[in-house]
């Protein structure tokens, strides 16, 4: 059976490892839904843009005409904003959400709760008050998430300013220490099943952008099982830890969601996202994680949306399908797309061989092109390509795309471009 997803907000960080994760699920159709314009909608082929946010009064029944129009067994969350809304709201919602119970995403939301919850573990920093300092301390705001607000603070003149600011803050003993984020996931009972910490090698803006795993962690797998005791979480959840000055983890937060960076985990066995939804729906599964070195990282990617309407496509074999003696993957791709949906693709080249060989040399179907058009007088390409047709040009040469474009007037690409032209929504 067909588990249909709502995402919300789907152009997050979690929204986008959610999709990574669950886009080749054959048990799970995914669907986005946003209230500002994000990267959700180059991503979710399936995408809506609604006006509530989080704190908006009209979350619920706009979540619900989408639940209702597009079938919705399960909204899971991608925001740490979000996740008290829906567990508040569960008796509204038209279809379940992939968070804790009220009193539980409020506690975890706010890190005073949190540590007031876990002070009896012994894994939570020591709390520093207003006249009992010895700086440096850390500072954060109490409920919050990506680091946003969060300072070192060094004497007792800052310290009683962010304490007057209005704003909640947890004042708590400086770590100056390693961090670590742990990725757990339980069983729908609430069991730890598995536990898996990795270095925040290199952060910004809150979401480790370079991570790796530790290699042994019984301090940090201590933690996990203890908190997974008391708090009974269900599914994929985190926590974040850093080490003090005597070298002992303490606990930074708890957060019942994905993290962005659970793809590190992920590609080591664990997919976070469908195994939490497996928790929520109720369904039994087991995990089976791989031990190997392994370092994400992670920097800024682009998705495209041309707005091209052609019906044919005309290709160059050397430099362009063929690049330093093997097949272009992303090239190979869109001849799969295309024939996938009925494009056809003629193959316009000089080969100094005879193509349907180089092809086959390289493992390459010639049924995948309409035909294969093998240029031996010199003629120019442009003469392949019928005036007034519906098509694309693509040929590492400049010379034959400019011929291409100013005799024909169609669209023409390098290699460089053709990521384009790729589909990549699920």
């Amino acid at each position: 059976m067909t588990v249909n997803v709502l995402v919300f907000p789907c152009g997050s960080e979690i929204g986008l490892e959610i999709h990574a994760a669950l886009r080749h699920a054959k048990d799970v159709s995914l669907h986005g839904a946003s209230s500002v314009p994000d990267h959700g909608e180059f991503v979710y082929a399936r995408y809506r843009q609604i006006t509530a946010q989080a704190d908006s009064a009209e979350l619920v029944s706009q979540l619900n005409a989408l639940i209702d129009a597009w079938s919705i067994d399960l909204v899971v969350p991608a925001h740490d904003s979000v996740i008290p809304v829906l567990a508040d709201n569960q008796q509204r919602l038209h279809a379940p959400a992939m968070v804790p119970e009220p009193a539980m995403a409020a506690t975890c939301r706010n890190k005073n709760l949190t540590y007031g919850r876990l002070q009896g573990l012994g894994i939570v920093p020591r709390r520093v008050e207003l006249g009992s300092a010895d700086y440096p301390i850390f500072a954060k705001p109490a409920v919050g998430q990506g680091s946003q607000g969060a300072e070192r603070v060094d004497n007792d003149e800052r310290h009683r300013l962010l304490a007057g600011s209005g704003i909640e803050y947890v004042f708590s003993e400086y770590l100056p220490g390693t961090e670590y984020t742990v990725d757990c996931i339980s069983s729908a009972d609430g069991t730890l099943l598995h536990a898996a910490a990795r270095v925040r090698g290199r952060v910004k803006s809150g979401i480790s952008v370079r991570t790796e795993p530790v290699a042994t962690a019984p301090e940090l797998e201590a933690m996990a099982l203890a908190i997974a005791a008391e708090l009974r979480l269900k599914g994929a959840w985190f926590f974040q830890a850093r080490r003090d000055r005597q070298g002992v983890p303490k606990l930074l937060e708890v957060a019942p969601r994905i993290a962005g960076s659970m793809a590190l985990n992920r590609m080591r066995g664990i997919n976070y996202p469908l195994l939490g939804i497996y928790a929520y729906l109720g369904k039994p599964f087991t995990v089976l994680p791989q031990h190997y070195p392994l370092v994400m990282d992670r920097a800024l990617g682009n998705r495209w949306r041309a707005e091209l309407a052609y019906e044919r496509v005309y290709l160059d074999l050397d430099d362009t399908l063929l690049v330093r003696g093997a097949p272009e993957p992303q090239v190979m791709a869109l001849l799969y797309q295309w024939n996938t949906r009925g494009i056809p693709v003629v193959l316009v080249t000089r080969h100094a061989t005879e193509p349907v060989q180089t092809l086959a040399r390289h493992r390459i179907c010639a049924d995948l092109f309409e035909r294969i058009v093998h240029l031996r007088d010199g003629s120019p390409k442009s003469a392949v390509i019928p005036p007034g047709e519906s098509a694309i040009f693509i040929d590492d040469a400049y010379r034959e795309r400019a011929d291409v474009a100013s005799t024909r007037g169609i669209p023409v690409f390098d290699v460089d471009a053709v990521e384009q032209l790729r589909e990549v929504r699920a």
